[in-house]
């Protein structure tokens, strides 16, 4: 084989032989570059269509896209744009769609990628609440400003008012009709977003995390799978049958939760609140929990084991053949208003007061 390219390199034919390579490499290279630019303006042309208000664009672009998830050139991006549409999105016909084309043809790495752009978004609604709390409170206080000013207006008092700051000055009773109308707009376009919306984007989430992440560990249920939420609000969240190897979790809220055979090992929580949320045949094990609340939260058949716990009570919770083995910490006052089963067991010096039945429901969707 040496010899003979020996030979053709030696060649008086080589010029000839180089120029015929030299230019199917050219032309090879002149058509890749040529089908990337019109993918390219086709994948540009289906983004701006994903971000439109119509709902059957955006279906027909979240369809055109999962051509490009099949790409490589073009999977990462496809992934990220998809994200980024969810983050905005409420209708479930859209938010299945932009789901069922990420799942699609994504590997261990992709999906544990995914669910990091969700946990990420889903935080981000989290740190949302306060600040939206603000607005609405500076809104209605503008609006109870403007309303005493207009009462105060032509009282002997007002030039006084107007320089301790109590009332608007003349210029923004002129505009009330305007400012009044523009208060409101935005008040209600921000109240509604303090009341429910926010709620249901981290739901949204939360469910698309769960699911995203559940899809990893089946990949390879006997790889490392870590969790690390970190103020993330996992409310109305359901996960079933998973092991978590790694949970680090901080300043974070899981309520009216359901965890259905999840295991959470190697656990590091602090300042979290679990509320009103059901864990049937799940449990911690290995790890410390510090600076938490479980309140309200119905355990069966859930076991905590080789747990350190630091400042942390159980409150208004019901326990069914719920094991607490070798877990350090918890004293008789750490349970307030709890309840049992005969079959449950707690650390040494704690006892609960026994129901003679105790049914919890878990509904699986």
């Amino acid at each position: 084989m040496g010899e003979i390219l020996v030979k053709i390199l030696t060649s008086s034919e080589t010029p000839w032989f180089m120029a015929l390579i030299i230019g199917g490499v050219s032309g090879w290279w002149a058509l890749k570059r040529y089908r990337y630019e019109k993918h390219l303006e086709k994948f540009k042309e289906t983004n701006a269509n994903l971000f439109k208000d119509r709902k059957q664009e955006v279906l027909a672009a979240i369809a055109t896209l999962s051509i490009f998830k099949r790409n490589p050139e073009f999977e990462k991006n496809t992934i990220d744009v998809l994200l980024s549409r969810l983050y905005t999105e409420l209708d479930y016909d859209v938010i299945n769609s932009i789901l069922s084309t990420l799942i699609q043809d994504s590997n261990r790495k992709e999906l544990l990628y995914i669910a990091s752009g969700l946990q990420d978004i889903n935080r981000n609604f989290f740190v949302q609440d306060y600040p939206t709390k603000q607005r609405v409170n500076d809104l209605n206080k503008a609006i109870s400003k403007m309303e005493y000013s207009l009462q105060q207006a032509n009282t002997p008092d007002y030039n006084q008012l107007i320089n301790d700051g109590k009332v608007e000055i003349e210029s923004f009773l002129r505009n009330k009709d305007q400012l009044i109308t523009q208060y409101n707009q935005d008040f209600i376009n921000l109240a509604s977003l303090h009341k429910y919306k926010l709620a249901w984007h981290k739901q949204v989430t939360a469910d698309a995390y769960a699911m995203f992440l559940r899809k990893a560990y089946l990949s390879n249920p006997e790889e490392h799978l870590s969790v690390k939420l970190f103020q993330n609000d996992f409310n109305y969240v359901y996960m079933a049958e998973i092991k978590i190897t790694e949970t680090t979790v901080s300043r974070s809220a899981l309520a009216s939760a359901i965890f259905a055979e999840v295991e959470f090992a190697g656990n590091n929580i602090s300042r979290t609140d679990f509320f009103a949320s059901v864990f049937n045949q799940s449990g911690f094990y290995e790890g410390k929990i510090k600076d938490s609340i479980f309140e309200r939260n119905s355990f069966t058949e859930a076991t905590f084991k080789n747990i350190h716990f630091t400042n942390t009570q159980f409150t208004n919770c019901k326990f069914e053949s719920t094991r607490f083995i070798n877990c350090t910490g918890l004293t008789q006052q750490d349970f307030i208003q709890c309840t049992a089963d005969a079959s449950s067991k707690f650390p040494e010096g704690v006892i609960i007061p026994v129901e003679a039945s105790i049914t919890t429901a878990v509904t699986t969707p």
